[in-house]
This record gives C-alpha cells, sequence and structure tokens, in this order.
C-alpha cells in the first residue's frame, strides 16, 4: 500500500514537471511565432516609410517608437550599416548589430535569440537593413501562473483516482499474492511439496503455475542431489585412499576420513591452509607447483610425527575452479616396507646360500684331486660337504616353514595342550646334548597348572627353538631352564612359557630387531654354529599364530629370558593374548640357577 501512494505521489509530481516544461515549450513557441508575425507586419511599414525617400533620424526614431507601441514590443531599427537609427526605447547602441539575430537578419536571413530572460527576433528588410523586436519572457511566466491552479487540480484528480484504483486492485490480488508468497517461503525452507495450484488465466495464475513447475523440478533436483551426495560421501568413507579438496581460495574445503585417520588430522582442519593442518615443506611446494602451472603434480612424502607415513601424493587442479585442487594420498608405508624386507630376504637369503654352496663345490672340487693323492684327507672333505649340506638342508626347511606360517598354508589345530608334558618332551630330546658341553638342562613345570590352548606341533617347534638357542649360544658350565606358570592380566588368565639362561646375554641395542629374519648379534659365530638365521622369526610368527606373544630379557654377562604366553583353556576363544608384562631377567635366572 505504501509502495503505491508513493507511486501515486511520484506520477502526480512527474506529471506536474512534464506538464509544466511542455507549458513553457508550448507558450515559447508561440510567442516567437507571434512575435515574427509582429516582426512581419513592422518590417512591411519599414519598407513602405524607405519607400518614400530619405529619412531623417529623427523621423525613425518617432517611427520605432510607433511602430514599437502598435506591436506592444521592442522595436529597433537597424540601418544596412549595421547603425542603430531607432528604439523604441530611445536606446542607440551601435553593440545592437553584434548581436547574433541582427548579424544574421543583415545578411538576409531571420534570426531569433534567448538572452537575459528576453526573446529576440531579427527580420531583414528590403533596404538592407534589420528590424529587431524584444519581448521579456515575463510574459510566460505571467501565462504559467495562470494555468498552474488548473494543473495542480488535474494532477490532484489523476492521483485521488489512480489511489482509488491501486486499492481496489490491491485488494483483489492481495489473497492471490498471499498465497503465492506462502508457497514460495515453503519452497525456500526446503518443503518442496508445497504447491500453488492457482485457477485463471491472470498474471497471478501464470506465476502459480510457475512456481508448481518450478516446485516440481526443484524436488527431483534435490532427491537427484541428495542421492549423488550420499553416494559420493560413502564412497569417500568407504575409500583407503586420503582426499584432500582444496577451493579456489586455497582453504581445505573437504577431508575424507581415511585422511584424518592417515594424518591424525583434527576436526577443524575445514577451512585451515593444508600446509597449516600438514605441515611439510614439500607438500606446500607441491600444492604451489600444481596451481602455478595448472598440471598434474605428483611425489612420494615421508611424514614425520606420532605416526610416520610414506605417501603417493598427486594433486591434480580442479577443471572450472581456478585455483581448486583435489589431493589423493595413498599410504605406501607397509609397500615400501615390504619392499624393503623383501631386497633384505633376498640378499640375506642369497647370502645364507651362498657359503655353505661355495664351502660344498670347493670341498667337491678338492675332493676330486684328494682321493687319489691323499685319500685321508678325502674323508675331511666329506665332513665339509656333508656338514654345509646338512646347514643348506636346515636353511631351506626354515624357509618352507616361515613362507607356510606367513602364507597362512600352516594349519593350526588349537586344543587344550598340557604344558608340562611337552615341555618334558622337549627336554628330553636336549638332555644328552647338554651334557656333552656340561650345561645343566632342567624344567620347572609346577603340578596342577592349567592346561592352555595351542597347537601341539607350533608349541613344540617353539620350545625347540628356543632351547636350541638358549643351549647353543650358552658357554660351559651354564644353566639353562624352561619355566611354565600361571598368571593373570587385565583379567584375562594365561600361562606363561619361560627359557631362561644364565649365557653371556644379548646387548639392548639388538633387542628390537632379536626376530626380524636373518639377523643376528654375532654372525660370524652363528654361522659356526649352524644357525640360519630364522628360527627366532619362526618362533614369533607362530606365537602371534596361537594368539599369543613372545618377549626377550637379556643383560650383558648374566643371560637372556625368552618368554611367550598362550590363553588358558576354559575361556573365551574369541579373546586373543596380549602383550605380556615386563619379566624380571634376573629374578628369574636367579630362581633358575
Amino acid at each position: 500500500m505504501v509502495v503505491s501512494a508513493v507511486a501515486v505521489v511520484l506520477g502526480a509530481v512527474v506529471a506536474y514537471a512534464m506538464a509544466s516544461v511542455a507549458l513553457d515549450r508550448i507558450l515559447a513557441g508561440r510567442m516567437r511565432d507571434n512575435l515574427l508575425l509582429r516582426g512581419d507586419l513592422v518590417v512591411w511599414e519599414v519598407d513602405r516609410v524607405g519607400a518614400q525617400g530619405a529619412q531623417s533620424d529623427e523621423a525613425w526614431r518617432a517611427l520605432a517608437k510607433d511602430l514599437g507601441a502598435n506591436a506592444h514590443c521592442r522595436v529597433t531599427l537597424v540601418g544596412a550599416d549595421g547603425r542603430v537609427l531607432g528604439d523604441s526605447e530611445g536606446t542607440n547602441a551601435d553593440a545592437v548589430r553584434d548581436a547574433p539575430e541582427v548579424a544574421q537578419a543583415l545578411h538576409g536571413a531571420r534570426g531569433a535569440a534567448t538572452r537575459d530572460g528576453v526573446l529576440y527576433t531579427a527580420l531583414p528588410t528590403r533596404a538592407g537593413g534589420a528590424v529587431r523586436l524584444a519581448l521579456p519572457l515575463s510574459y510566460v511566466d505571467a501565462a504559467r501562473a495562470d494555468m498552474r491552479p488548473a494543473l495542480l487540480a488535474a494532477m490532484l484528480a489523476g492521483a485521488l483516482f489512480a489511489a482509488v484504483l491501486s486499492r481496489l486492485a490491491t485488494r483483489t490480488s492481495r489473497r492471490a499474492l498471499d498465497h503465492l508468497t506462502d508457497v514460495a517461503n515453503a519452497l525456500a525452507r526446503g518443503d518442496y511439496e508445497a504447491r500453488a495450484q492457482i485457477e485463471g488465466r491472470d498474471e497471478f495464475a501464470d506465476l502459480g503455475l510457475a512456481l508448481d513447475r518450478l516446485s516440481k523440478s526443484l524436488s527431483v533436483t534435490v532427491r537427484q542431489l541428495r542421492a549423488e551426495r550420499d553416494r559420493v560421501g560413502r564412497i569417500l568413507s568407504d575409500m583407503h585412499e586420503g582426499v584432500l579438496l582444496v577451493d579456489a581460495g586455497g582453504k581445505i574445503a573437504l577431508v575424507n576420513p581415511a585422511l584424518r585417520q592417515m594424518l591424525l588430522l583434527n576436526t577443524d582442519c575445514v577451512g585451515k591452509t593444508p600446509f597449516e593442518v600438514i605441515q611439510n615443506e614439500e607438500l606446500k611446494k607441491l600444492v604451489d607447483s600444481a596451481q602455478e602451472t595448472n598440471t598434474t603434480q605428483s611425489a612420494e612424502l615421508e611424514l614425520q610425527g606420532l605416526k610416520p607415513r610414506r605417501l603417493l601424493v598427486r594433486v591434480v587442479p580442479l577443471a572450472g575452479e581456478p585455483g581448486g585442487l583435489l589431493a589423493v594420498f595413498v599410504d605406501v608405508t607397509d609397500i615400501r616396507r615390504l619392499e624393503s624386507m623383501r631386497k633384505d630376504f633376498v640378499a640375506n637369503a642369497s647370502h645364507e646360500l651362498r657359503t655353505p654352496v661355495t664351502a660344498v663345490r670347493s670341498a667337491a672340487e678338492t675332493l676330486r684331486f684328494a682321493m687319489e693323492s691323499d685319500p685321508e684327507a678325502a674323508g675331511h672333505f666329506l665332513d665339509i660337504i656333508e656338514r654345509n649340506a646338512e646347514r643348506l638342508h636346515m636353511l631351506v626347511e626354515d624357509l618352507l616353514d616361515l613362507s607356510r606360517i606367513e602364507s597362512r598354508e600352516f594349519r593350526l589345530h588349537i586344543e587344550d595342550e598340557d604344558i608340562g608334558e611337552i615341555t618334558a618332551q622337549v627336554v628330553g630330546l636336549f638332555r644328552e646334548r647338554a651334557e656333552k658341553k656340561q650345561i645343566r638342562l632342567s624344567a620347572d613345570v609346577p603340578e596342577g597348572l592349567p592346561l592352555a590352548r595351542a597347537d601341539r606341533q607350533a608349541l613344540e617347534q617353539i620350545l625347540t627353538n628356543l632351547v636350541d638357542n638358549a643351549l647353543k649360544y650358552s658357554p660351559e658350565r651354564t644353566s639353562v631352564v624352561v619355566r611354565a606358570r600361571e598368571e593373570e592380566w587385565r583379567g584375562r588368565k594365561y600361562v606363561r612359557v619361560l627359557v631362561i639362561d644364565t649365557g653371556p646375554g644379548i646387548e639392548e641395542k639388538h633387542l628390537p630387531r632379536l626376530f626380524e629374519r636373518f639377523y643376528r648379534v654375532d654372525k660370524g659365530r652363528s654361522r659356526e654354529l649352524g644357525g640360519t638365521g630364522l628360527g627366532l622369526s619362526i618362533v614369533k610368527h607362530l606365537c602371534d599364530a596361537l594368539g599369543g606373544a613372545i618377549a626377550v630379557e637379556s643383560e650383558v654377562g648374566k643371560g637372556s629370558t625368552f618368554s611367550f604366553s598362550l590363553p588358558q583353556a576354559g575361556q573365551d576363544k574369541s579373546e586373543t593374548s596380549p602383550t605380556p608384562a615386563p619379566v624380571s631377567s634376573s629374578e628369574e635366572r636367579a630362581a633358575g640357577s
């Protein structure tokens, strides 16, 4: 309503202004036409007087006054030489001839001009002179003043009529407009099922039909967008690769869960720059290069921190969004670690195989000549061949066992096993060997020890390797004890088996790598004793397969303790054994001695 009133008032004001301008133009035009008509009469009279012969200056001045009185305007007579002959107001200024309209008339054309609120017209005479008429524009002002009341009355009448029509039109269309407004507001709130359903053929019906089509289109589009969004969200959530989306302003717009977990990112990383979140200079250079060159960039980055990672990063500029980037992070940490392990394994295996093969070849070549020249030495070389062949056999068997365990081809039959029985059996196998080295080998298993959940063959192999290592590296007149005991940790019950020796011990720097394949503390002495470097690695893999854990404690000069734990029988089989609690090596060795 206010807008309509303002529009009516503005329309009336504009109409009044336009009418005033038009009235001024019409009155000025009619005054000019009237002045030209008077000028024609004045010129006719001047030509008639001039035709009677030469006139005196006094006669011309008298004629100018008479013509001005009859024409009701100022009349100025100008001779052919530009001299003012007479003026109805008594002015004989020679400057009149410099006026543009007079100069135009002296050249034989009619002239007109408006200056200082006065309308001037000049007409040429037959004698080559000019007649100028001047009339103040105050006549126009007076006519305008006479017309103003009529214009104002017409303006008010038109405004009142327009206001009445506007009010009627507003009341008529208000209901339909309110309904359309409600429908539009519902669409803005997300209610895409709202419909106008206005009947008729007017503009409101057309607008309602357009809103209905819009709501239907929006409903379909929003459903499709939601489905697409959910699909993309599920894809991003299920991806193992990290995804980072950078907008045109260089800020992070999206981070998928895989990247958050990969880099331990907080939830407030959106809106920050990639360098603020992932403080890595190589990543910053990669992103800057992709933005500057607008080309795909890729590199392998190594990130430090709480969770060190090696990532393959590919940064792709977004089409249609200058400055926008999509970065995909692929965690290749395990791949690179496996590649390194494979290289180390190939190198170590090649090295381990080369030594006995070289020894066998050399002994065989020497044996060929020694059989004829020195039959007694031939037996020595046969011993070398036999010993290295046995070493090759052990190495191949260990490699095959380790391969079967890692590839899960080693089938376990988990049952309730008696640790005391298996321990006694393994200790009996090594009794003779221990006596030859004057090593006291004993088993310390309390009666009534609970059964453990394990595979008998795997458990025998674990104990065999651990006891074999203890005897192999312990000097004469020492002791090796196999001990078992019951313990509880975090509400779960376990059976822990310990193999304790009082040998030379192992330096602390070697302990973290002791269960790696082909890792030896003393490589030269290990080969002399016939070790393959795979025994402890096999033990660790078997313990992992049994759901147990293995640990080692050692002190140089006092001996070593290898221990592993297995779940007790009669418990929930879905639970697995955690890493055992640290072993007090000195306490166990003291008890064993």
